[in-house]
């Protein structure tokens, strides 16, 4: 009897331990799913935030592209004609009511920049004359742009100064020497330049920076007249753009009311 049961229970047992191997590959299958069902939500979140992103860009490129479909839409002339007929409105309005317009206006502005604009015009009014007379006159303008330009360092100028005019004696007393002729060359001066007599780099770059300006000056100002870049457009060669000039002197006059119709869009 005792054997019997034995031999049972060693048959029972390889059926017990491939039931437990099944749930244990079953245990490791089902957290294999969760673990894979996890990282597929996790690329879903990340997919979707990034298609998101992609129609914030693609909506914010459309607003911009609307924007400068606008901004080229607006004619400048109309918005400068715009802003005559706003100030001549506010002058109407202030001759009705008895008031000064231009004292009105100039409330709003300090004292300071009132000084500031008046020395401005004065500037502008002496650079007004810029017809050509003779090659002095060019150079001599020329010269006092590049003076005004010029922004000396007066810090490191009285540096040199104060160490070119004073030297120290046998008794290790410091003095004066005579300024005039240590410090400022005059005609009969042998110093020429000196060894210590060195730019600085911030000094040299402005001279590249300058000499570079000129360069581009010269070159944007040359004997054949540049196109403007603001100016419309309504020609494809020079013949062509002469011959608009001339029919444009005859006929201005009569189509610029049509063409400002049809830039608006209130023609009929």
């Amino acid at each position: 009897m005792s054997e019997h049961l034995k031999t049972n229970d060693i048959s029972t047992n390889p059926q017990q331990v491939q039931v437990k191997s099944c749930n244990e590959i079953r245990d490791s299958s089902s957290t294999n799913d969760s673990s894979r069902v996890e990282k597929m939500k996790a690329r879903i979140d990340c997919l979707q935030r990034l298609r998101k992103r992609s129609d914030d860009a693609l909506q914010a490129n459309r607003h911009e592209v609307y924007e400068e479909f606008q901004r080229k839409k607006t004619n400048p002339i109309q918005q400068e004609r715009k802003r005559e007929a706003e100030k001549l409105l506010a002058k109407q309005e202030a001759q009705v009511r008895g008031e000064n317009y231009e004292r009105k206006r100039f409330w709003g502005y300090s004292a300071e920049s009132v000084e500031k604009w008046e020395k401005k015009q004065e500037k502008k009014a002496k650079r007004s004359n810029t017809g050509f007379t003779d090659f002095n006159q060019v150079a001599h303008k020329k010269y006092k742009k590049q003076i005004n330009e010029l922004k000396p360092d007066l810090e490191a100028y009285d540096e040199k100064k104060i160490a070119t005019t004073l030297t120290t004696t046998k008794d290790g007393k410091v003095v004066c020497i005579d300024t005039e002729s240590s410090f400022y060359r005059d005609a009969n001066s042998l110093r020429y330049a000196s060894v210590d007599n060195v730019p600085s780099p911030q000094e040299v770059d402005r001279l590249v920076t300058d000499v570079s300006k000129q360069i581009a000056q010269r070159e944007k100002f040359s004997r054949r007249k540049q196109a403007d870049d603001d100016d419309e457009i309504t020609y494809i060669n020079n013949r062509n753009k002469r011959f608009n000039e001339k029919i444009g002197r005859f006929y201005d006059k009569y189509t610029r009311e049509i063409k400002g119709n049809l830039e608006r869009g209130t023609a009929l």
